[in-house]
Parts: C-alpha cells; structure tokens; sequence
C-alpha cells in the first residue's frame, strides 16, 4: 500500500506554553479535516464534558462544519436506567480486588467469574484484539495473551501492550526496550507455529499498523515511517525538524485510510506540568497541528469496527498529585468535535482515572471503567472503579459492576 500525500495551507497561531509566548506553527487542515476541540480542563481540577473550547483563528479557506453531534445532556446520571435491552454480547473485567476476571451480560446483570488467579500478581490491563479473539493481561511484568477461553497461547516478560493488526490474523506488534536503551517494535504471530518468535523487528519508539495490515507506521528519532513486514525495512513519510521548540515526544500514531496522524509535541512546548501535546497529521511529510495544544498524552487508542470512530483517553496533569483522564471519541478523520460522557465535574483536590475502554462489536458503543482519588498527606487515596457503558451518538450512560479495563466480547 502507498500512501498518498496531501497539500495544506500554512497559517501561524501564537499559543501560550512553559509560562510564556511561542510561536507554534498551525496549518488549514486538508480537505474534509477540521480542527477538533480539545476537552478544557481548569486549573481548579473542574471538568466540564460538554464545554467545548472555541479556535483561535479563522482558518484561511472554507472547511466542512463538523457533523451533527448531540450535545451532551447537562443533567444526565449515569446511575439512571437506560435502555440496554437491544445490547449483545457480554463484557469481561478484572474483579475489584484484582484475582479474578468477571463476566456481566451487554444489558447488564448475571455477574460471573469467568477465571480466577491462581499467583500471587494481581492482573492489570486486560485487553482484546479487534476480531474479539484474543485477551490480553497483564501479571507484574508479564504479558499473558489468552483465548477467550482463557487457554493461554503466549508468555512476554515486558510492560508493553500489544498492537493488534486490524486484520484480525493474529499478529501485533510490541515495544521491546533493550539493556543498551534502544526501543525496537517485534512482531509476533499468534498463528504460526512457534508463535513466541518474532517475526520481523525494526528501531522504533511507537508504532501502529498501516489500515489493511500490510506493514507498520513507526516513529524513529526525527522521522515516521513505514516499516516492512518482510525484513524491518524502515522507510521514511515524515519529518519531525528538531528546532527551538526542542526533540519531539510522539505516545502513539493512527493510521486511517491513507492519513497518518500522531499524538505528540515538542519537548520545550511540554510546560512544567507536561501538558503540551496534541493530535497532527502528515500533509507532504510534515507534521499539521489538528485543533489546540494541551494534552499530557493519550492511551487505548482504537478504531471501531467500521473504521469510523476513533476513541482514546486523553489525559490532562492538574497538579503534582492530580490528574483529570477523559475518554473521548470523534470521527476517524477527525472532522468532528469531540465527544466525552457526562460523568460530572471533578471536585477540588480530586483525580478522574480511565481503567480501560472497549468498543463493542457493532461499534456503536464503548465499555470503560471510570475511578476517582484523592489526594492526602499519605498519598493517594483511590476508591473502586466501577463499569460503565455509553453510546456516543445519543448520549446514552449507564454504569454497572464495579471492576476495571472491561473488554465487549461477543
């Protein structure tokens, strides 16, 4: 697969950072992107979901308004009865005390234990890959791959997440951090016959698969590129100039039909707290700012099944102690607002943690895990997360079992 390369117009926006003014270079997005707005976290720990922060410039040329989204019900309760009835599947989650995996219905209730620990680590980070035939969880420093009978196909001492294929074929990609501190990206395949070999490695610092699965779209030193599935061979899409804004940070890339966009920013734009990151695209191999600087990274990037919506959750640090996480969701080409559910306002001295987002397999709803904490002279002090589920589109939010890193299973 080729991608193609697009031209955009340039224009400056002075933004504030690191307690005073830079000059961060803003372009009019391509054809069919707007700029996405990002949720606006206030210095007294306040989220308000449904604000939605206003551009600081008029683009230099007409763009499509966003699509019609639903505003988010000011009023909405999570713990009020929705309609779940037409829901399928069932959601897994890890148990609040962390030892076993439990099961509830898509519409709620009949809880079941589906598998229990047996070790003395308690599990963390379940995962699914996008066919919704593998699992994936974490035991200390151990990555455990499962099938959803939970008859265990893989064993890797790492702390790295796997990057499913969007094929569903069985492969992912894996983050290796050498003894040296070089970080390579390994392949593995569920499929083959000796699955816990690697099929192809290659130098990179994060990395995500092309859309058909063909090769991977890594990030190396200054540059993103394309990385063969044959032999590693790395071969370059974009630039990321190192100048008087510093080396560039990049968490995580997404490819989507034939864009590459990343999350990231430079490191002298980062600020003390470390909010300065934001989404960008590759317009001629260099990077284009989408919507406003302010981020503090994001995790559990994924596409729905359709290839439609995209969710992630968007971290924004606070304070030394606090920090405010949000699941959002816009289009997979970022030419809409962001959406997040209505959760309420995060109290003074009070963090908001995201353990975990799933999409079902329609791809109209998502399954999160949502805690909170506080912040004492002892320190943190976490109370359960509990499950909840939510549709994007009409707003619809009903929480269920208390648990964390819920994944839909069909």
């Amino acid at each position: 697969m080729r991608l193609r390369v697009f031209s955009g117009l340039l224009s400056l926006l002075l933004l504030a950072a690191c307690g005073g003014q830079a000059t961060n270079p803003t372009i009019t997005p391509p054809p069919t992107i707007t700029p996405a707005s990002q949720v606006e976290v206030l210095a007294t720990a306040t989220l308000d979901s449904s604000a939605q922060s206003e551009p600081t410039a008029e683009p230099t040329q007409a763009v499509a308004e966003p699509s019609n989204q639903p505003a988010t019900p000011a009023n909405a309760d999570p713990n009020a009865l929705i309609d779940t009835s037409m829901l399928t599947g069932r959601i897994y989650f890890i148990d609040p005390l962390g030892f076993a995996i439990n099961s509830i219905a898509a519409t709620g209730g009949d809880l079941q234990t589906v598998y229990k620990e047996q070790g003395p680590m308690p599990l963390a980070r379940l995962g699914i890959d996008p066919s919704l035939q593998y699992l994936s969880v974490f035991k200390g420093d151990f990555l455990h791959i499962y099938s959803l009978d939970f008859q265990e196909l893989l064993l890797l001492p790492t702390s790295f997440e796997p990057i499913w294929s969007p094929n569903g074929d069985g492969k992912f990609a894996l983050l290796k951090l050498t003894d040296m501190g070089e970080i390579f990206v390994d392949v593995y395949d569920l499929k083959s016959a000796k699955p816990d070999n690697i099929v192809v490695s290659t130098l990179g610092y994060s990395a995500d698969w092309l859309s058909d699965g063909s090769a991977l779209v890594v990030h190396n030193g200054n540059q993103i590129g394309e990385a063969s599935l044959s032999d590693g061979a790395f071969s370059p899409l974009g630039e990321l100039v190192e100048d008087e804004n510093g080396s560039w940070v990049v968490d995580d890339i997404l490819s989507h039909d034939d864009w590459i966009y990343f999350h990231g920013g430079q490191v002298n734009l980062l600020g003390a707290s470390g909010n300065g990151m934001q989404w960008w695209v590759l317009v001629d191999g260099v990077p284009q700012a989408l919507g406003e600087i302010g981020g503090n990274g994001v995790s559990r990037v994924q596409l729905n099944a359709k290839r439609e919506q995209l969710a992630y959750i968007d971290n924004f640090h606070v304070s030394a102690c606090l920090t405010a996480q949000v699941l959002s969701v816009q289009n997979a080409d970022f030419s809409s607002a962001t959406l997040t559910p209505n959760l309420g306002p995060i109290a003074d001295n009070t963090g908001q943690e995201i353990h975990g987002a799933a999409w079902n397999p329609s791809g109209d709803w998502l399954t999160f895990a949502k805690g909170s904490y506080t912040c004492a002279d002892s320190g943190p002090i976490y109370a359960t997360p509990q499950v909840f589920v939510w549709n994007p589109t009409n707003q619809a939010l009903q929480a269920f079992e208390y648990g964390s890193y819920p994944v839909w299973v069909k």
